[in-house]
């Protein structure tokens, strides 16, 4: 009964590579989005450093600029910190600024982690309250997001 169970586990475990295998094949193969919506409009508030770089792909992706789009990246919570003292999000910015998508920062993020404002990149803006922030873009008439 141990080879039966044995030959049993190898099998599945088999079925399991193979799956993730084609799992993977199918993401990569897969054609790019493309926004068919009418808004014109975007703001994403973002935390991490993950979603605030899924971001600016995305706000390339739309091509933001060359659509006339107007893209709001709002970081908040511990990516405000990061913002500041991780050196490799210089080129996050670039990129963001490149493409046509602004990036405001929380000032009460940056006061609750003790960084001055002084210390943040002058590329970005800032706003008092991420939160309120999103409720007045939203007023505007943006589609608005938060991850």
């Amino acid at each position: 009964m141990k080879l039966k169970t044995g030959a049993l586990f190898a099998l599945l475990l088999l079925l399991s590579l193979l799956g993730s295998c084609f799992a993977q094949e199918r993401k990569q193969t897969a054609p790019a989005s493309k926004y068919e919506g009418h808004s014109t409009k975007f703001a994403v508030m973002v935390t991490d450093v993950q979603h605030f770089r899924a971001s600016i792909l995305t706000a390339n992706e739309m091509n933001v600029k060359g659509n006339q789009y107007s893209f709001v990246i709002v970081v908040a919570g511990e990516l405000a910190k990061d913002i500041v003292e991780d050196p490799s999000l210089l080129d996050d910015i670039a990129a963001s600024e490149k493409i046509g998508a602004k990036i405001v920062v929380c000032e009460n993020a940056l006061s609750y982690f003790n960084i001055p404002l002084e210390k943040l990149d002058k590329r970005l803006y800032t706003t008092k309250n991420s939160w309120i922030y999103m409720f007045q873009l939203k007023d505007k008439g943006y589609n608005t997001l938060n991850v």
